[in-house]
């Protein structure tokens, strides 16, 4: 993996890369979880380590690692992503971006956790999406 990587995820995990405020890009995105739009109540489980995904910097939402849930975050402009958790790991599984980095990253796993030159993180740079795996 290339070192500028950790430049741009620190860039947005700042929120130095946003082109637009926070608060109006969560505003506007659909959720859905396994397919249903989501309500926005919290996904409870068992498992210490959380999934969470966030929009240029905004929470949208956090699940048990350890439970099977298709999450598909489709942005104003058209911008989408599909994150894929098996139970045991995670995935973008899908997103209509021109690199496609995001969906070559891999799976991130429990045994790989820590062994990943990105750690638990999958990042969407051109549609500012993040998934973060830890406790």
């Amino acid at each position: 993996m290339r070192r500028w990587w950790a430049a741009l995820l620190l860039c947005l995990l700042l929120g130095g890369c946003a082109a637009r405020p926070a608060a109006d890009t969560a505003d506007a995105v659909t959720v859905a979880l396994d397919g249903a739009a989501w309500d926005g109540a919290p996904v409870p489980g068992e498992d210490a380590l959380r999934v969470y995904v966030t929009l240029d910097g905004v929470p949208l939402i956090d699940l048990p690692f350890g439970q099977p849930h298709t999450v598909t975050v489709t942005q104003p402009d058209g911008a989408e992503n599909t994150v894929a958790l098996t139970g045991e790991a995670v995935s973008m599984a899908h997103a209509n971006c021109d690199n496609q980095d995001c969906v070559e990253m891999g799976e991130v796993t429990r045994d790989n956790l820590e062994l990943r030159v990105m750690g638990g993180f999958i990042i969407c740079l051109p549609h500012k999406l993040a998934v973060e795996v830890r406790q």
